[in-house]
C-alpha cells in the first residue's frame, strides 16, 4: 500500500513546486517556461519541449510523448483531504488546450494533480484532448505521486516538508526513526508547514560541501526547523548517525573516528538568549578536535541568534579553522524572499485552528504582511493559533500589521489572560532554567512560588496540558529525557517581560530561582543587550547580592564560570558595589592569574570592579602590577576594555612609556619567544596568534608613534616569515556527496496569482 503523504496540505503553490521536482526527477523534464493562470490553466502548468526521459523504471509512462514535441504538464490542486478529479474541474482547461495546439505548443498533455482519478474520468479526459489534437496525454493522480515520494529520497530531500506529511516510519529504518523522533520531539508542526527558502538551499550546500554550518538569524526566524530538517535528510539519505549535542564536549565525547557518517547538531551554540563566553571558550579550545572530526567525515551543523555571533565571533579562534571561509559556511536564515514569506505564512495559516471566518477577513492584509521587513516564521505560527489571538483583537489590517512589528508586546497581553494555574504551570518552567523534567515534581521553592502565584500545586501541573503547543512543548533532552520547554524561545523572552512588569511578581521569581539559575536568568543594571530576560530594579538587589558567590576556578579548568560573567557583564556599578562589600574579605583568590590573561577570567572581573569603584586599592595596585609584567612579556590582554580599568591614569601612562622603551626594542626575539615551547602539532597560525595580537594591540595604543609604527611592520613581516618557514602542511577536506546540488527551483515566473486565495478552505 502507497503512503499517503496528505499532499492537499501542501496548498497550490508548494504543490507546483513538488510537480516541478516530479518533472525533473522522475521523467527527466526541464520545463523552462511557468504561468499560474494567465495562459495555460488555472491551477498552474508548466510547458517546454520534451525530453528523452530518464530511467524511471515505470513502464506505465514509456512511451509518453516523442522528443522534441511540444509539452503542457498541467497541475490541479484541491484542499480536499479525500476525493476524486470530476469532469467538471476539467471543463475549462479544454478551450486552452485547443488554442495552444493551435499555436503549435502542445503537441502533448500531462496532468498532475494530488487527487484520485477514476478510469472513467481519465478515459473521458483522453478522449476529449485527442478530439482538440493532441495525441498523447496522460494522467498522473495523488496516488501516482505518493509512491514516487515514498521510493526516491531526491523527491523528500526537495521538498522535505513531505517528512512532516507522511509516516517517517515507511520512509526510514527502525535504528533512524528512534533517532528522527528524539530530533523531532516539539518539531513535527514546522516539518509539516517548512518552506525549502534559498537559506535552506544555502545551508545543505554548506554541510555537503565543508561539513560545517553556522545557521544564523533573530529569534524566531526558523533557525532551528532548517536544522531539523537538513538532519532529517542526512538520516533519509546518507544513513548517518544523528545527534543532537549541547556544545563541543559533548560533541567531542560522542565522536566516533570509525564512523564516517555522523551530523552532529549543537543548538544556541554561542549562548540561547545571550551571548554565553562559557561556551565560546569551550568552542576556542576544542575547535581544532572539531574540524579533525569534519575532516575524518562528521559533519557540524550550529545554530547561533545573530547579535550573540557577532558578539562570540571576536573571541573564536578563526586561525584553528582556516579553509572554512565564513561567506560560505555562515548563513543568514532571515534573509527572505516576499515569495517565501508568502508560503510561510500560508502554511502556518492552513496548519493552524483559525475559523474560515477570519482567515477570509485577514486575507486581503495576508500579501501585505508577507511584504514586511519584520516578518518571523515563529510569529506566523502564532497568527494561525487562536490562543494567541484572543477575539477582538485582530480586526483590521493596522492590527495585523502590529501583531507582526510588535510581536512581544502582544504576547504580554495574551500571558497576562492566562489562568493563575496556568501562568504558574509557565513560571515552573522558567524557575528551573527552560529544561523542566517531566514528570513533574515541584521543589518545595517552586511550589511557593506557585503559591504565591495564586494556584495550588495541583492546578498548575493539570494546567501543563491546556498550554502544551501552544505555551509550551514536551521535548526530549540531548540524552533522551522527557522535558518540558517553552515552546520557542520568544515565548519566554514574552514570560519574561510579563514578569517584569510587576516588581513583586518579580520577587516571587527570584526566590523561586536557585543560585544557580539567577545568575543566568537576571539581569542587574548590565550593559543592554537584546534578548535580555528580567532585568531587576535596584529595590531587589538586596535579594540577589547574596546568593551571587565569589567566582572560584577549579584546579586547571579554564572555563569561566556563569557567576563570573553575570557580575562582568550583567551587573551595574551599584550592584558591584554591593556585592564586593559583601566579599570584601574573601576577594584575594581573584588575583591568581598570570600570562596568556585572555585565558582568565579574573582580570576581567578585577577591572570590572575596579571601573566602579568597587574594588579595595590593595588588591587594583596588585592586579594592575601582574597586568603589568604581563604585557611586558608580549601579552595582548593589558589592552580589554574590562581589564584596563584596573588601571589608573597614571598607571596606564607608566605602562605605555615601558611598553615603548623596553618591549618595541626587542620586539622580534619577543615574538620568537612566545613561539616557542607549544607542541609540534600545534598549527603555526596558532603558535603566533598571540604575537599578531600583542602587535595589534601596540599598533592600538600607539597610533601616531612612527618608530612604534615601524618596529611593528617589521614585527608583521617576522611573523608572516615565521609562519611560511614552517613545514607543516594541510590536506583539504574530502568531497562530499552534494545535499543540496539539486534543491534549485526550476522558474520563478509565477504570475500575479493570490497565493492566500484558498486559505481558508477546510477551517
Amino acid at each position: 500500500m502507497t503512503l499517503d503523504y496528505d499532499l492537499h496540505k501542501l496548498g497550490w503553490r508548494a504543490f507546483q513546486d513538488l510537480c516541478a521536482v516530479v518533472l525533473q526527477q522522475v521523467l527527466g523534464q526541464t520545463f523552462t517556461t511557468f504561468a499560474d493562470s494567465n495562459d495555460v490553466g488555472q491551477d498552474g502548468a508548466f510547458h517546454g519541449a520534451w525530453q528523452t526521459p530518464a530511467d524511471t523504471s515505470d513502464t506505465a509512462l514509456e512511451p509518453l510523448v516523442g522528443p522534441g514535441m511540444a509539452v503542457v504538464a498541467q497541475c490541479k490542486f484541491s484542499t480536499r483531504a479525500s476525493g476524486t478529479l470530476t469532469p467538471s474541474e476539467l471543463t475549462n482547461e479544454l478551450d486552452k488546450i485547443q488554442a495552444l495546439y493551435a499555436r503549435g505548443q502542445c503537441d502533448g498533455y500531462l496532468l498532475l494533480t494530488n487527487l484520485e482519478v477514476t478510469g472513467r474520468t481519465k478515459a473521458w479526459l483522453i478522449d476529449e484532448v485527442r478530439a482538440l489534437g493532441p495525441q498523447h496525454v496522460h494522467v498522473l493522480p495523488g496516488a501516482w505521486i505518493c509512491s514516487q515520494i515514498e521510493r526516491n529520497w531526491n523527491l523528500r530531500r526537495y521538498v522535505p516538508r513531505v517528512y512532516g506529511l507522511g509516516d517517517l516510519g515507511r520512509i526510514l529504518d527502525d535504528r533512524r526513526i528512534r533517532q528522527a523522533r528524539a530530533l523531532l520531539t516539539g518539531l513535527q508542526r514546522e516539518l509539516a508547514t517548512f518552506v525549502p527558502t534559498d537559506a535552506y538551499r544555502q545551508a545543505s550546500d554548506a554541510i555537503s560541501e565543508h561539513g560545517f554550518v553556522l545557521l544564523l538569524g533573530e529569534p524566531a526566524s526558523g533557525k532551528s526547523t532548517i536544522a531539523a530538517t537538513l538532519c532529517m535528510t542526512a538520516l533519509d539519505h546518507w544513513n548517518a548517525n544523528v545527534k543532537r549535542v549541547d556544545g563541543p564536549d559533548e560533541l567531542i565525547a560522542n565522536w566516533d573516528a570509525d564512523d564516517p557518517s555522523q551530523v552532529f547538531w549543537v543548538d544556541d551554540a554561542f549562548g540561547s538568549i545571550r551571548h554565553d563566553p562559557t561556551l565560546t571558550d569551550a568552542w576556542t579550545r576544542r575547535m581544532d578536535q572539531v574540524m579533525a572530526a569534519v575532516s575524518d567525515g562528521a559533519r557540524i551543523l550550529l545554530t547561533s541568534r545573530d547579535y550573540i555571533y557577532r558578539e562570540a565571533k571576536p573571541l573564536l579562534k578563526e586561525y584553528a579553522y582556516p579553509r572554512l571561509q565564513e561567506h560560505k559556511v555562515v548563513v543568514d536564515v532571515t534573509d527572505l524572499s516576499t515569495d517565501e514569506k508568502s508560503q510561510i505564512l500560508y502554511n502556518h495559516l492552513k496548519a493552524g485552528d483559525q475559523p474560515a471566518a477570519a482567515l477570509a477577513l485577514w486575507r486581503p492584509t495576508l500579501p501585505d504582511i508577507a511584504r514586511l521587513e519584520r516578518f518571523q516564521p515563529e510569529v506566523a505560527r502564532r497568527l494561525s493559533m487562536r490562543a494567541f489571538t484572543p477575539s477582538g483583537t485582530l480586526t483590521d489590517a493596522r492590527s495585523l500589521i502590529e501583531f507582526f512589528e510588535h510581536p512581544r508586546r502582544f504576547l504580554v497581553d495574551v500571558l497576562n489572560g492566562l489562568t493563575a494555574a496556568q501562568k504558574a504551570a509557565l513560571a515552573t518552567v522558567y524557575l528551573t532554567g527552560d529544561e523542566l523534567p517531566a514528570p513533574v515534581t515541584p521543589s518545595p521553592q517552586v511550589e511557593d512560588a506557585i503559591h504565591r502565584l495564586g494556584a495550588t500545586t495541583a492546578e498548575a501541573l493539570a494546567a501543563f496540558t491546556a498550554v502544551r503547543d501552544t505555551f509550551l512543548s514536551l521535548d526530549h533532552d540531548t540524552h533522551g529525557n522527557s522535558i518540558w520547554r517553552f515552546r520557542h524561545p520568544t515565548i519566554r523572552e514574552g514570560f519574561a517581560a510579563y514578569v517584569a512588569e510587576d516588581i513583586s511578581t518579580m520577587a516571587v521569581y527570584i526566590d523561586g530561582m536557585t543560585d544557580a539559575e539567577l545568575v543566568r536568568q537576571l539581569d542587574c543594571g548590565g550593559p543592554a543587550a537584546p534578548g535580555t530576560f528580567v532585568h531587576v530594579p535596584p529595590a531587589l538587589y538586596d535579594r540577589i547580592v547574596p546568593r551571587v558567590p565569589l567566582p572560584v576556578r577549579r584546579k586547571d579548568d579554564f572555563m569561566t564560570p556563569a557567576a563570573a560573567w553575570f557580575l562582568i557583564r550583567r551587573c551595574s556599578d551599584e550592584f558591584l558595589r554591593a556585592w564586593a562589600q559583601h566579599h570584601d574579605a574573601s576577594l584575594g583568590p581573584l588575583l591568581s592569574f598570570g600570562m596568556y590573561l585572555d585565558a582568565y577570567w579574573e582580570p576581567k572581573l578585577l577591572g570590572r570592579l575596579a571601573g566602579a569603584a568597587a574594588l579595595p586599592e590593595h588588591l587594583r595596585v596588585r592586579a594592575a602590577n601582574q597586568v603589568s609584567d604581563c604585557a611586558l612579556d608580549l601579552d595582548s590582554g593589558y589592552a580589554d576594555p574590562y581589564v584596563v580599568e584596573v588601571f589608573n591614569a597614571e598607571e596606564r601612562q607608566t605602562l605605555l612609556d615601558r611598553l615603548r622603551d623596553e618591549l618595541v626594542p626587542r620586539l622580534e626575539s619577543a615574538i620568537d619567544d612566545s613561539a616557542d615551547g607549544w607542541d609540534s602539532t600545534t598549527d603555526p597560525e596558532e603558535r603566533y596568534a598571540p604575537a599578531r595580537h600583542a602587535v595589534e594591540a601596540l599598533k592600538a595604543a600607539f597610533p601616531t608613534d612612527p618608530d612604534v609604527l615601524a618596529a611593528c611592520e617589521e614585527a608583521e613581516h617576522h611573523i608572516e616569515f615565521s609562519v611560511l618557514r614552517s613545514d607543516r602542511e594541510y590536506d583539504p577536506p574530502a568531497g562530499r556527496d552534494s545535499l543540496a546540488a539539486l534543491l534549485r527551483e526550476t522558474s520563478d515566473e509565477r504570475g500575479g496569482r493570490d497565493p492566500f486565495e484558498d486559505v481558508h478552505d477546510g477551517h
